[in-house]
């Protein structure tokens, strides 16, 4: 199994090591025991299947205390430094892959945490980049680097020598093309493309989800968005940037799962041939965010025009986007990060995840007992582990040159870590 994306504070994921011992506790449900009649429904609409799932799903609630395996930060008393952790990825063999967008570099450590070595750097040579936007294992076992602009996706063998460049669809207009993500995707690979055409007093971007061979041919389109935008009225919307805040993630199978829509909680499944297979739906009310939280979640946008600078009004939202991550799982299950399965969880409580079986209806939720606050931290499901990186909010705004006025980080700043946790010993309970 190969590693897949997630998110960035999310962004996703996914895969690793096979079966390990019983390690969790089950812990007693807050509602009656025993699994209920689904009470959705199928319909279909303009010929395209929707699975309209209820609010609650049809059993109850799972909580499991993960354990934790091991947990590694990068200081000075170490053999390597942490900057800003920003990806995960596994290989065939359980080797952990961390992209460091901060330090250029990709560190790579044992399934047991080791620190192995670290392949990669800034520049623009050979297996150079600068700020990547991502990282992925590709379907061969290469490491592919996304860097975000100028567009490229650099390659590497897992022992770090160049090997070239991924290619890609190069825009009919010869315009700047920027990547922001990626993924495997069966034997294909899916990217997150963003083209600027700029016109005399405006641009427009143009945002693709495609799936490319190993060729680089197109070989499939799952979503596009065109944007216009005046330089002399620059406001950005937070519900429409990059495809509305596009979450997506790509399976083993080369399903491709993306929510397009900031304030309705749905899920499109897509054929590996781009056909839209189903749309899955749940009943869900946005979550109300504080007006500590706007702040805090105000995306971070630079622009350049000519030498300098620009940091353009952005329009926050009053509520959170309702799916947060999709982990699709190699036994046909979905797992979704919702606004409250993230937000308003207790002390103790890692997240609570919606598990939508493989036809899409909402069979039950889990919530992760462990060490991790999303709020500060990233997550990512990387097959049978989840993993927390520690302190990643703070370290994102500061390279990127954005303060924190709050207390929790100016002096008590969690340093950047992560934590590995088992998820092995769980299918039984997940199917």
């Amino acid at each position: 199994m190969s590693g897949r994306r997630i998110s960035i504070f999310a962004r996703c994921g996914c895969m690793a090591l096979g079966v390990f011992a019983i390690v969790f506790v089950l812990i007693a449900s807050a509602h009656p025991a025993g699994a209920g009649a689904w009470e959705g429904r199928e319909e279909t609409r303009d010929g395209t299947t929707r699975i309209l799932n209820p609010s609650t799903p049809t059993e109850p609630l799972t909580s499991l205390k993960l354990k934790e395996l091991w947990r590694i930060s990068g200081d000075e008393e170490d053999e390597f430094l942490f900057g800003v952790l920003t990806q995960i990825a596994s290989d065939v063999e359980g080797n952990i892959y961390l992209l460091d967008a901060q330090l250029n570099q990709v560190m790579v450590f044992s399934p047991e945490g080791e620190y192995l070595r670290s392949i990669g750097r800034e520049g623009e040579g050979p297996g150079e980049f600068r700020r990547p936007s991502d990282m992925f294992i590709t379907p061969d076992g290469t490491v592919a680097v996304m860097q975000r602009m100028p567009g490229k996706v650099i390659l590497l063998t897992t022992d770090g020598e160049p090997a070239g460049n991924l290619a890609v669809p190069q825009p009919d207009d010869g315009g700047m093309q920027m990547f922001s993500g990626g993924a495997p995707a069966g034997d294909h690979v899916v990217i997150l493309a963003n083209r600027f055409a700029r016109k005399e007093a405006s641009f427009e971007t143009i945002s693709t989800l495609v799936a490319i061979d190993k060729d680089g041919n197109q070989t499939a389109a799952y979503a596009e968005e065109r944007d216009s935008r005046d330089f002399a009225n620059l406001v950005l919307d937070e519900k429409k940037m990059m495809l509305g805040a596009l979450v997506w993630n790509a399976s083993n199978d080369g399903r491709v799962y993306t929510s397009e829509n900031f304030d309705t909680y749905d899920i499109n499944v897509w054929n590996a041939d781009g056909t839209l297979d189903r749309v899955i739906e749940r009943e869900y009310t946005p979550r109300e965010r504080s007006e500590e939280e706007i702040k805090l979640f105000t995306p971070v946008v630079r622009i350049r025009r000519g030498n300098r600078m620009q940091s353009p009004e952005v329009k926050a939202s009053k509520t959170d986007r309702n799916v947060q991550q999709i982990f699709p799982r190699d036994d046909g299950t979905i797992w979704v990060l919702s606004s409250r399965g993230v937000f308003d969880t207790p002390d103790g409580v890692i997240a609570t995840v919606d598990v939508f079986d493989k036809a899409g209806k909402f069979v039950r939720q889990i919530t992760f007992e462990g060490e991790g606050d999303y709020i500060k931290d990233g997550i990512h499901v990387v097959g049978d582990r989840l993993y927390v990186v520690t302190g990643l909010r703070s370290a994102r705004r500061a390279m990127f040159g954005v303060g924190d006025d709050s207390e929790d980080d100016d002096s008590g700043a969690e340093p950047m870590g992560v934590i590995c946790y088992d998820l092995g010993a769980t299918p039984q309970t997940m199917k």
